[in-house]
């Protein structure tokens, strides 16, 4: 959230919510590992961090000495409180959080969310499975309690990668709260 607040052109909630699942999707297709391991629902606007949503809403808690938040009549607008350090980052997380701010990080909520929901993506046939495309498109709801599979376009010997890659990670967020 650091690194995008400060190489985001707009770094608001919402284009915040939008590139880290941007960043996880990118790091489970090329890698078939997890990048934070953290589930994202399907949301009317797209996919979206509960835990994350919330930090960002609330004022953050966890995040607090690492930023800040600005409200204006734009929206919430995320302000870094440091700079961000890298040494926590592998490579190839650095050069893909890189390649999804070069693609995306001047892109308005707008635009993110219309990337999110492009036909064939994650968030689309999630959505469609369940059927919430017609209550979010007529704005009968906002959010859903269903969690987006980021494995479940992968082949099946990379699913299994991912899916270990993935218990062993969040296994090591519980460990750390």
């Amino acid at each position: 959230i650091l690194y995008i607040a400060q190489h985001a052109k707009y770094p608001y909630k919402t284009e915040v919510l939008k590139l880290l699942f941007l960043m996880e999707e990118r790091m489970v297709q090329q890698y078939h590992i997890p990048f934070l391991a953290i589930p994202f629902s399907v949301w009317r606007l797209g996919p979206v961090s509960v835990d994350v949503f919330e930090e960002l809403s609330d004022g953050p808690v966890l995040l607090d000495e690492y930023i800040s938040l600005q409200y204006n009549g734009t929206g919430i607008k995320i302000l870094p409180k440091r700079e961000f350090n890298d040494d926590e980052y592998s490579d190839a997380e650095l050069n893909m959080m890189e390649t999804i701010m070069n693609k995306y990080g001047n892109m308005t909520s707008e635009q993110l969310v219309n990337e999110t929901h492009k036909e064939g993506s994650l968030w689309q046939i999630t959505a469609k499975e369940h059927g919430l495309l017609e209550d979010f498109n007529a704005k009968r709801a906002n959010s859903s309690t269903i969690i987006m599979d980021l494995g479940r376009q992968l082949c099946p010997d990379a699913r299994e990668y991912y899916e270990e890659s993935l218990a062993i990670r969040q296994t090591a967020n519980q460990m750390q709260i």
